[in-house]
Parts: C-alpha cells; structure tokens; sequence
C-alpha cells in the first residue's frame, strides 16, 4: 500500500503539492501534471496558497511558460478560490496564455463568491482568503466529461468528469493514458484520506449543498472508473497499479457513508440536537479515522472539530433536519 502525502512526484507526470492550508500539513492537496513540456495545475486552495504553487514550479524547473492552466475541482475557497489571483500572477510572469479551465456552473460561482465566503468564515475564520473575480479571458469555458482542448503527449488526454453531490458544480479531473483512466483526482467527491498508514475516509457532507443521492451516484462512477492513482483534496493519493487499493479505499468509503448517515438518523431520534450528535458520534466513526498526528497539535484540534461540525450539520441539512445558513 502506498500513501502519498508528502510534496513531489507520485507516479509517471503526476506530482502531489502538500500546500500547507490552514497553516497544516497533510489538510489540502493540490496536484500538477508536467510531461516535461505541458504543466497543467489541478487545484490551487485559496488566495493565501497562490505561492506554494508558484514556489512547487520553481524548485521542480517547471517554466511558467509551460504551465497551460489550472483545472477546478469546484468553487469552494479552499481549492477553486485562488484561481483568479493564480491567473494575474502567471499573466504578470509573462504568460499571457494561461487559462482557468472550468464548466460554466463553477465560473458563475467563482465570478460571484461574496456569499460563499460569508459562510465560510463562519467556520473556518481568517483562512477563507478572498476570491475576485477575473475577466472573461481569463476563463476557457470547458464542457463536463469531454476530454479538455489540451494537447499532451505519449497519449495522455484531461477530461473534466461530473461528480455533483459535495457540491453542484463538482468535477474530478482525470487523466487517461491511451484511452483509459490512468489518474483521477477525486477532489472531495470520494470522502477525504486523513491518515497516512490506513485505508480509512471520513465524509465530505459539507453545507449547504451537499446532496446524499448525487453524492453516492458520483462514488459509484468513480469506483467503475477504476483509476490506478486516486487523488484528493483532502488529502495526498494513493498509488497503486495494481488497483487493490484503490477499489478497498473507495469500497470502505462507500459503507462508511451509509454508517455515518445512519448513526446522524438514530442519534437525532435520541435528541435532535447537533451537539449531541457530535458528542455522542462513535470514535470508529471520527477519531479513529484521523491520523494521530493531528490529535496533538493545537490548530490541528480546532480545524478538525471545526470540520466535524460542518460535515455532521451538512449531512442534517440534506437529511431536512436543520434548514442551510448561507448559500441557500
């Protein structure tokens, strides 16, 4: 079994970038395909992270010249919300032919994010940056599942897959290699990876818009997709050619999601209260399932008891238990 979580290349022209969100490691991924004349950037986190991205292409001798664009996984600040301070860096570095490669969904909300942002800080405070819009050549508007208009090499081809269900505009870049799905990055459509030895997931069930439904229709397109390097926003990858790994991980995830639903469902009939479901959420459903690395360090603490109460509420929001703050 191989984990990946630290920066630097993971397989055949892909790397992984630790970008350091919310001043932690191992929290947010951010991932770069580079064949040695295209370089096409996978997510960037938010305004604050532009220049890990910018320091990652320098120390790996990536000319700017060569960086084609950024491909989003979804609006959310913590991995589309840079993408327009990342599009005037490159411009201002002399590469006026850089894109930002999303649906028409995902521009709409990056171009309108004021609301967004509110209800971000409302959970995770000072971190969410800010997201200006950019202008319209900024963008190269892209259709969902069809292979992106980027040529690269060797046979290797980018499409763009839809994965509603965290959010409505989710999509999973994916690179095919002659044809067939070589790596997906699953962004948060596949649960999130916050240990670094076991194959173990928590939930992605964030408000306002996460949907149970869509959620569990887009893991199913990814486990028959059958990827051989599986990718995530939250956090680092798993490689493994063989794809023992990668079909465990997303099998795990799959009846992990079912339990997790089902214990929110039984501890609200015990009291609909969302600090009793916390309290009470068994620590085979949470604890866990968080590398021990983080159960010491403070900021690490607070962001992952800031995340659980996002995801449970989220999960309460599509179950009709509680009505969504932001965004609605």
């Amino acid at each position: 079994m191989v984990i990946h979580t630290q920066t630097g290349k993971i397989t055949e022209n892909i790397y992984h970038i630790d970008i350091g969100q919310f001043g932690i490691h191992r929290v947010t991924s951010s991932f770069c395909y580079w064949d040695g004349e295209v370089c096409v950037l996978m997510d960037v986190g938010t305004t604050d992270e532009v220049y890990h991205l910018l320091k990652f292409l320098r120390k790996n001798d990536i000319p700017y010249s060569k960086v084609v664009g950024i491909i989003t996984t979804h609006y959310h600040f913590d991995h589309g919300g840079g993408s327009t301070k990342l599009w005037r860096k490159m411009v201002k570095k002399k590469n006026p032919d850089f894109k930002i490669y999303v649906p028409q969904d995902t521009h709409d909300m990056l171009q309108d994010a004021e609301e967004h942002l509110i209800g971000a800080r409302t959970t995770f405070g000072d971190f969410i940056g800010n997201m200006k819009p950019a202008p319209q050549e900024a963008y190269r508007i892209i259709k969902k599942d069809k292979t992106l208009p980027i040529d690269l090499s060797n046979g290797y081809s980018i499409k763009s897959l839809a994965t509603p269900g965290h959010c409505n505009d989710h999509c999973c870049p994916t690179i095919y290699k002659d044809n067939k799905p070589y790596f997906c990055y699953a962004g948060e459509a596949a649960g999130t990876l916050f240990h670094g030895s076991k194959l173990v997931s928590l939930p992605t069930s964030m408000p306002p818009h996460f949907n149970w439904r869509s959620y569990m229709n887009s893991l199913k397109k990814i486990k028959n997709l059958d990827p051989e390097v599986l990718g995530f926003c939250h956090f680092g990858a798993i490689v493994d050619h063989k794809k023992q790994e990668t079909r465990q991980f997303l099998g795990e995830h799959e009846q992990y999601m079912h339990k997790f639903r089902q214990k929110i469902i039984d501890l609200y009939k015990e009291k609909p209260s969302t600090r009793y479901i916390i309290e009470h959420m068994p620590e085979e459903l949470w604890e866990e399932r968080v590398d021990p690395i983080f159960h010491d360090a403070e900021p690490a603490i607070r962001f992952f008891k800031n995340l659980q109460l996002a995801l449970v509420y989220g999960m309460m929001i599509d179950l009709g238990y509680r009505k969504p703050k932001y965004e609605k």
